[in-house]
């Protein structure tokens, strides 16, 4: 490992909405970790909180898979919108409004 600082996603503070930085980070396990953030406006708010990260799931196996922390595999499944829009065909027949007696 590098001595660079651990690069995570932009986090926002709980109490006031901007943004925090990672002071630093606790390994628990190999699919666990702890962070800690403060928020970046130290006058006018100052909270300092936690975020628990926690490897859930896998999305491409590794080369070189640890068999104690196996991770389920993600499931693709086909978007909503994949398909094809069912208007290119004629139109429906409406249906009778006749009265029935």
């Amino acid at each position: 490992m590098s001595g660079r600082p651990i690069q995570l996603p932009h986090v926002c503070c709980p109490a006031c909405g901007g943004r925090a930085f990672a002071r630093s980070a606790g390994k628990t396990s190999l699919t666990f970790r702890e962070v800690y953030f403060t928020c970046r406006n130290p006058d006018a708010c100052g909270h300092q909180f936690v975020v628990e990260m926690t490897a859930t799931r896998t999305t491409k196996p590794s080369r070189y898979p640890a068999p104690k922390h196996k991770l389920p595999m993600t499931t693709w499944r086909e978007a909503a919108n994949d398909r094809a829009a069912n208007d290119d065909g004629p139109p429906d027949k409406p249906k009778s409004s006749a009265a029935v007696t």
